[in-house]
């Protein structure tokens, strides 16, 4: 197998960034430089080894591989063509690798005028939370050519073996926001189910078990449900803000293909009101309380810091 570059920059280091980042510094034979506008940030990758950056530019003229991981396409954009930007810095033959979870039209978009200056991207958001990152258990969904996959692939496969190629550059991000459409759908149901069996007499908890070896499991009853609504602690460590962009974002690529609206749409609408009552930053598990008073009932045994 062909060795990873030597030579790898990381932008955005935020929860997940940060815990991506954190895999490829602790990689042997790697040099990894970094760069965040929280300076705190960055000094947290340096005590892994990582160098610090003084600028984008500066991170792509030392590195032959770039990742980022921001929270829109627009940051990215921003961050690949702003003054002092990669692109200032990027050299011919260089790749970039963006694990933000973007828009694929927006992401076409920035590989399209990086190809100009003959330098090739790869779209490959994450799904699994920051947790998946720190246990190198994550999926890195990976849009573009075979051959910019491949290379990708040596710098991905340092974070996690879970890296699957979906097809031509913007479909990873059209999966993960796909996906996350189905994630943020699925919760809403386990919440909602979980709380009108506690109306009906059935204890919550028994009510999860049992879908759980029947036909209605999904990753919100078999995580979510009994790692945190019966855990220890509610909040998941993802935001309500930025599941309704990504469910947003994925709506938009629904076009009239449908004639009614679509389940999608009323999960973001259910997203929204949530945002409205909690705030962008509330943990997207906020979202049970709805329930729970909707039916005047408790669901939830676990501790709730945002309550």
């Amino acid at each position: 197998m062909t060795a990873p570059p030597s030579h790898v920059g990381f932008v955005g280091l935020g929860s997940m960034g940060s815990a991506l980042a954190r895999r490829l510094a602790a990689a042997d034979d790697v040099t990894l430089t970094v760069f965040d506008l929280d300076d705190s940030r960055c000094r947290e990758l340096a005590a892994a080894g990582a160098v610090i950056a003084e600028s984008p530019r500066d991170l792509a003229k030392v590195s032959d591989v770039v990742l980022t991981c921001l929270p829109t396409s627009q940051h990215v954009e921003a961050v690949v063509f702003n003054e002092s930007g990669l692109a200032d810095g990027l050299a011919e033959g260089a790749l970039l690798v963006d694990c933000t979870s973007g828009h694929p039209a927006l992401t076409r978009d920035i590989g399209a005028k990086l190809a100009a200056r003959r330098v090739a991207m790869v779209d490959a958001p994450v799904s699994g939370g920051p947790q998946g990152a720190e246990a190198g258990t994550i999926a890195l969904l990976a849009g573009g050519t075979a051959g910019d996959v491949a290379r990708a692939s040596l710098v991905l496969s340092l974070i996690s073996p879970n890296v699957r190629h979906v097809g031509d550059l913007g479909a990873g991000h059209t999966v993960k926001l796909l996906n996350n459409i189905l994630a943020a759908g699925h919760r809403m149901l386990a919440f909602e189910t979980a709380a009108v069996a506690a109306a009906n007499g059935v204890d919550p908890q028994t009510f999860i078990e049992a879908v759980n070896i029947s036909s209605g499991r999904s990753n919100a009853t078999q995580v979510t449900m009994p790692r945190h609504v019966f855990g220890e602690r509610l909040e998941q460590g993802f935001s309500l803000g930025l599941m309704a962009k990504d469910v947003g974002q994925g709506c938009t690529l629904y076009g009239p293909q449908l004639d009614e609206p679509s389940l999608a749409q009323e999960v973001e609408a259910r997203l929204r009101a949530a945002v409205s009552r909690f705030g962008p930053d509330a943990d997207i598990n906020r979202t049970l309380e709805i329930y729970e008073e909707a039916v005047g009932r408790t669901v939830a045994t676990s501790r709730r810091d945002g309550a």
